[in-house]
């Protein structure tokens, strides 16, 4: 259902939900002592986009040798099926563990690694690169992992290039390490996959909790921070107004901006326009308010500044 929105100050702007109309499909191949945050940082974003959205997107978990694997915190995993059975996949996700430097020297791991070739798109986290770059695949390549070992990655790997950044991406090959280059990779393969207002739902899901009543409100309710304060204070305007929307010149104004340097901020910045950034605000509240807490369309209507409940699912259903 595309985000749209009809209000007698806001002008009439095209669908801006995600590409739920596309497919992915995910394997994730988890080897032992690997870190519960990488996984969740990496696929529940994907999981909002599914659940929220009717995106076509499915994950596979699989292991090297078929069995459980434990998590660094000691928690059991399962495989789906076997890794020689795995279909082919839009994307692969490697997740390495703790046991990296044992597991680079085993032929199960090489074996296991072969998954890549079935792979459009690989993904490579935590101690991934390591094993990635022990079987040859990374050789010329840029690749990065958790800045603690990057000194030593750069040692023992070097054909590989090292780069000290988030993420990395060389043609089919992208590698992260730490949690937060983790979920920043995922939602810029969000992005590219679905659209910016997807990645939009999926920051705002994990990027920045709602405050305590007593803490001081910085306006977002729950919607990811930006490091940009001059796109950050427009945010700030058009959240703490969602139930009663004001005219984007009003928004620029207040927030010190023309509106042709706020249009191209949000362009670059976000890849939405700030009025269909406005809009996917108040239909986005909409949705929480009717799925997560019940609440009718004629009680969320005007909570999210829409006049009616009919105007409301219009905007819905377009």
């Amino acid at each position: 259902m595309p985000l749209f929105a009809i209000s007698p100050i806001l002008p009439i702007m095209s669908p801006i939900l995600p590409n739920a109309a596309g497919s992915l499909r995910i394997n994730i191949l988890l080897f032992d002592a690997f870190s519960n945050m990488i996984l969740a940082c990496l696929l529940e974003p994907f999981r909002v986009v599914r659940d929220e959205h009717g995106a076509n997107i499915s994950w596979t978990m699989l292991t090297p040798r078929d069995g459980p694997v434990r998590s660094s915190s000691g928690l059991s995993l399962a495989p789906d099926g076997l890794l020689s059975h795995a279909a082919a996949c839009d994307l692969l996700i490697v997740i390495g563990g703790d046991r990296f430097r044992k597991d680079a020297g085993q032929s199960v791991t090489r074996r296991a690694l072969m998954a890549t070739r079935k792979a459009k798109t690989v993904i490579a986290a935590d101690t991934g690169a390591w094993l990635l770059a022990s079987a040859g695949y990374l050789d010329n390549r840029q690749a990065t992992l958790h800045w603690q070992l990057l000194d030593e990655f750069a040692n023992a790997f070097p054909k590989v290039n090292s780069v000290a950044t988030p993420f990395a991406s060389d043609g089919k090959w992208m590698t992260c390490g730490s949690a937060a280059g983790a979920m920043e990779l995922v939602l810029k393969e969000i992005t590219q996959r679905f659209g910016a207002a997807a990645r939009f739902d999926a920051a705002s899901m994990f990027l920045n909790a709602r405050r305590l009543a007593h803490e001081q409100d910085d306006g977002l309710g729950g919607l990811p921070s930006h490091p940009n304060p001059r796109v950050r204070r427009v945010l700030d305007l058009m959240a703490r107004s969602v139930d009663a929307p004001r005219t984007l010149p009003d928004v620029a104004a207040e927030a010190g901006l023309t509106l042709r340097t706020m249009a191209r901020l949000f362009d670059v910045e976000l890849g939405l326009s700030p009025g269909k950034c406005y809009q996917h605000m108040r239909l986005a509240r909409a949705r929480e308010l009717m799925r997560q807490q019940g609440i009718s369309p004629s009680d969320a209507a005007p909570l999210c500044g829409f006049s009616c409940a009919a105007s409301l699912k219009r905007a819905l259903a377009r």
